[in-house]
């Protein structure tokens, strides 16, 4: 038998109606305009929510001027070989110091978060610094690697965690004769999908949305990242930059992102269920 809706539950449902309908409407009202043609360079006003004359013309010019598949392609390896190396050492050192028995384990967590207290601009200069002299300016490598050794908040997640799982898994290994890297591998890790999803959806829109340190990092144009290309484009135009175009970008840029958390959004949601489970 169905509940029958009360008028709380009326009013609920239509307050989340409407405040999903707010966050909604400026992405409909994006991607419908990417789809406008208009010739002038500035944005039709009033803005309409519906195209007047329903054209690609936008996403023709940006994939004809604009190299955005290149951009795109770049930012796709650096996000993948960043969430690799990301997700190999956080779960390996979450584990480590949440299931390990070893003096000196809180202070090490202590040394781990107080990284997130230091600006990064503060560490930006002697980051660089590192990085040319170990010869990965203008490569890939250069801009992965500061990320993935200085991400105190992923490691700090899964020790988190790790604490909530049960202590008999890692004795019941330790006393098969398991070795260490093989009770995190074959019992811990696959535990930590929930966790290891939720890496990936904020490791992906942090690459992602990233300008600064790849734009210090890398100087040839191949090697250049989505953000890097969408400033390029709009600095280069001497503000007569066509928004139409501009909006076909943005919506190219972002299809990347969409993709990746339709796909690891259930897992996040299992995160949340997961993190509950006690001994």
């Amino acid at each position: 038998m169905k509940k029958k809706l009360g008028i709380a539950d009326i009013i609920y449902y239509s307050v989340l109606s409407i405040m999903a309908l707010v966050i909604l409407l400026p992405f409909i009202w994006l991607v419908s305009t990417s789809f406008d043609y208009f010739k002038s360079y500035t944005l039709p006003y009033p803005p309409r929510m519906l195209p007047k004359k329903l054209s690609t013309f936008n996403y023709e010019m940006a994939l004809t001027n604009v190299p955005i598949v290149r951009y795109l392609f770049n930012t796709v390896i650096i996000a993948v070989l960043d969430v690799i190396f990301n997700v190999f050492i956080a779960t390996l050192t979450g584990f480590c110091i949440s299931k390990g028995k070893f003096p000196g384990k809180n202070l090490i967590m202590i040394f781990i978060l107080s990284n997130m207290m230091v600006p990064f601009e503060t560490k930006l200069m002697p980051m660089y610094q590192i990085i040319k002299k170990l010869g990965f300016s203008n490569q890939f490598m250069g801009v992965i690697l500061p990320g993935v050794m200085t991400n105190a908040m992923f490691m700090f997640f899964v020790k988190k965690f790790c604490d909530d799982l049960p202590d008999d898994l890692y004795e019941a290994g330790v006393i098969d004769g398991a070795s260490k890297f093989r009770i995190y591998a074959q019992l811990f890790l696959p535990l930590m999908q929930p966790i290891i999803a939720t890496i990936v959806i904020l490791d992906v829109v942090n690459v992602w949305n990233d300008l600064l340190w790849p734009m210090i990092v890398l100087n040839k144009s191949q090697n250049y990242t989505i953000q890097i290309g969408l400033v390029l484009y709009n600095a280069s135009a001497n503000g007569q930059v066509h928004a139409g175009i501009a909006l076909a970008l943005s919506i190219l840029s972002v299809i990347p992102l969409a993709i990746v958390f339709i796909f690891v959004q259930k897992y996040i949601v299992q995160s949340i269920a997961f993190s509950g489970l006690k001994q």
